[in-house]
């Protein structure tokens, strides 16, 4: 650490000049030759000087060991999605860390931050840390590289940049060290990768990738992440058509969800369920299913409107006209809270058009927003069955 430059900046802080600093202890222009790193002192001296600036110099000498076992817990936070304790060690370490901390530590506490900001969904101080990491990216140690890539492509992956995330995925995986990072991230970046190759329908391969964070998961005896893992195993089995084989991974993530009492991930594993049984036409259970999901979703969420829609289609497909309306009514002013440019919102907007529009607004509304948005956002399946409910709903209104 480049003392004279942490002198400087805390005198600074404390709105002190270079005489009052250096009075009966060094000559002002010794001071500022210290400060620019232009020579070298003895630790009595600094010592003294430090603390007519308000600061321990041996305070500082022990900080970065302290920032380091916060930053290594941290890391262990993180890993495991925990809130509250990201929220306290940022905090902690906010206090600890400044200008001229070494730089590796700056670095690891900002590419931290990123996975914090997708955690605590908060991003409006990412841009600021995204930056601080471009501007050292050549100092970064082989480890936060890793971190970087695995963080930043995360990021991605929940702003809906597929194409990005699979970039970055690849290279943290190409960083990948077992001998300075454990399986756990290993199995984390693993389970990232195989949802992002999912999107690009390379299923085979996503089923490969998430199969191996499964093991590691399984071995370290990591419930809610193998809870997950088994959800979207049970997705590609069922999107290959073997649904014996999905039924059996969402059991199983179903034990586990109430096992560990998450209320969130068992709603998601019904859903799962519900489609699985559309596949089957087996549309009373699809059903079933799908209000089962609704019940452990909170009803401003997307993740409850998926559901809706689902449910909007499935009654659509049994021709039930009047169940579409009223679940259509009596979600009009929840919706209104929702992102309008997410995919989800214009699916509602759509079955509402479908139900209550005349053909023109419908095709206005189909060419311009609702299908160039599915298809942004490579929705293929998507755009597929509402081609089907389009084509059937053109053909009604020709007979």
């Amino acid at each position: 650490m480049e003392m004279g430059k942490v002198l400087k900046y805390y005198r600074l802080k404390r709105g002190l000049s270079q005489e009052e600093v250096a009075k009966s202890i060094v000559s002002p222009s010794y001071l500022s030759r210290i400060e620019n790193n232009k020579t070298t002192v003895e630790k009595e001296t600094l010592l003294l000087l430090f603390q007519r600036v308000g600061v321990e110099y041996d305070k500082i000498q022990s900080d970065e060991e302290k920032i380091k076992n916060i930053l290594h817990l941290w890391e262990k936070n993180l890993l495991d999605n925990k809130k509250e304790e990201c929220i306290q060690i940022d905090l902690k370490l906010h206090d600890l860390i400044h200008p001229f901390t070494n730089l590796q530590l700056q670095s690891e506490y900002h590419i931290k931050k990123v996975r914090t900001a997708i955690i605590l969904d908060e991003y409006d101080d990412l841009d600021n840390s995204i930056k601080f990491i471009n501007d050292c990216y050549e100092t970064l140690s082989p480890r936060n590289r890793f971190f970087y890539f695995k963080h930043l492509g995360e990021y991605y992956w929940v702003m809906k940049r597929p194409g990005k995330a699979k970039e970055y995925f690849e290279k943290g995986l190409a960083e990948y060290s077992s001998i300075h990072l454990s399986e756990l991230e290993q199995a984390d970046l693993y389970f990232l990768y195989a949802l992002v190759l999912y999107v690009f329908q390379k299923e085979t391969l996503s089923f490969s990738y998430a199969q191996s964070a499964l093991t590691i998961y399984q071995n370290n005896y990591k419930s809610r992440q193998c809870l997950k893992v088994h959800i979207h195993i049970g997705i590609c089995f069922s999107n290959r058509g073997d649904v014996h084989s999905a039924f059996t991974n969402f059991a199983k993530a179903r034990t586990l969800a109430k096992e560990i009492n998450d209320h969130e991930h068992l709603g998601v594993v019904y859903y799962n369920f519900a489609k699985t049984y559309l596949l089957k036409q087996e549309l009373s259970l699809s059903i079933k299913y799908i209000k089962e999901a609704m019940k452990y979703k909170e009803q401003t969420t997307l993740s409850y409107f998926s559901s809706l829609v689902l449910l909007l289609f499935v009654y659509k497909k049994n021709n039930n006209t009047r169940e579409c309306l009223k679940e259509l009514n009596y979600h009009l002013k929840i919706v209104e809270q929702l992102p309008q440019e997410d995919v989800v919102t214009k699916e509602f907007w759509f079955f509402y058009l479908l139900l209550n529009a005349n053909e023109k607004e419908l095709e206005i509304y189909v060419k311009k927003e609702f299908l160039p948005t599915l298809k942004k956002y490579r929705k293929n399946k998507e755009v597929e069955m509402y081609s089907r409910l389009l084509a059937e709903y053109y053909e009604k209104r020709a007979i």
